[in-house]
């Protein structure tokens, strides 16, 4: 695995904290609000016993937080700069039994791409009170079931298994998914996004199926194959003034974190017809 991100990534030590805050007058436009989540992303406080500094890759420019709660519907969407801004401040109902999700991401291509993610389970919203949540960003792994060897202009299947990423995985999270290969390495994050065939994956709460083809050749040839995935619709902030930021994606693997490419071998000669003639003499 190529030591890009991933290692660059201890160089900048960050720690994202979620402070529920109870809010003692509450919005006039929405009166069954009655607190509000305020979102930090900084350094460690030196003062603070139960900091648990989580590295956020270098190259990651934004954090996407994402409130929600699976009983009542609610969904919220903010989005912090890395750098920027201390904090913000996302209202919520007085409730318990929320999820508050965090994706690091940076914008690559006119798209933004995630490279951390993390989930905070059962946090309480409460007037009058503050609560603090701590989230961990971590890398997203990918493992590949599939064909590795495949005759030229035949199918082939893959499945992806992704796994980490702070538990941000399953149908909850992500929406659709597109199939990218070539026969052309493109494993250097600095590289576009393959075309072709761009076709569509089968997502499941554990897994992306994706059935394609092989491309015709006639010599011993490599195919490099990753995913590009979009974050669902509730994770979405059109708030932000660039267009391209309003959705999220991710590819798996990640060669943005370091994941390498899958691989399949194209091997012209691993098939085909043999006519055997046999006869008797007369």
């Amino acid at each position: 695995m190529r030591c890009n991100a991933v290692c660059k990534s201890i160089v900048l030590l960050a720690v994202l904290i979620l402070t529920v805050a109870g809010c003692t007058r509450q919005p006039v436009d929405v009166p069954n609000y009655a607190g509000h989540i305020r979102v930090s992303v900084g350094p460690p406080s030196s003062d603070s016993a139960s900091a648990r500094p989580k590295a956020i890759p270098q190259e990651a420019t934004n954090v996407r937080i994402r409130v929600w709660h699976e009983d009542t519907g609610f969904n919220a969407v903010a989005t912090v700069e890395i750098g920027g801004e201390d904090s913000v401040d996302i209202p919520v109902p007085e409730d318990e039994g929320y999820t508050v999700d965090a994706v690091s991401y940076y914008v690559k291509e006119q798209r933004a791409l995630a490279l951390t993610g993390g989930r905070a389970h059962d946090v309480s919203v409460s007037a009058n009170e503050v609560t603090t949540v701590q989230i961990q960003l971590s890398d997203w792994h990918t493992d590949v079931v599939g064909d590795t060897i495949v005759e030229p202009e035949t199918g082939f299947e893959l499945t992806l298994y992704p796994s980490d990423g702070g538990g941000l995985l399953s149908l909850q999270t992500f929406r659709e998914a597109t199939l990218h290969t070539s026969t052309e390495a493109f494993d250097d994050a600095d590289d576009a996004l393959p075309l072709y065939p761009g076709t569509l994956g089968i997502l499941s709460d554990d897994r992306i199926a994706f059935t394609s083809i092989a491309p015709d050749v006639s010599e011993l040839t490599v195919l490099f194959a990753a995913a590009l995935v979009e974050f669902a619709l509730t994770w979405r902030d059109t708030a932000l003034s660039d267009r391209s930021e309003h959705s999220l994606f991710i590819e798996l693997p990640n060669r943005h974190t370091g994941e390498d490419l899958y691989q399949i071998t194209i091997d012209p000669t691993s098939g085909g017809l043999v006519v055997e003639i046999t006869g008797t003499d007369h």
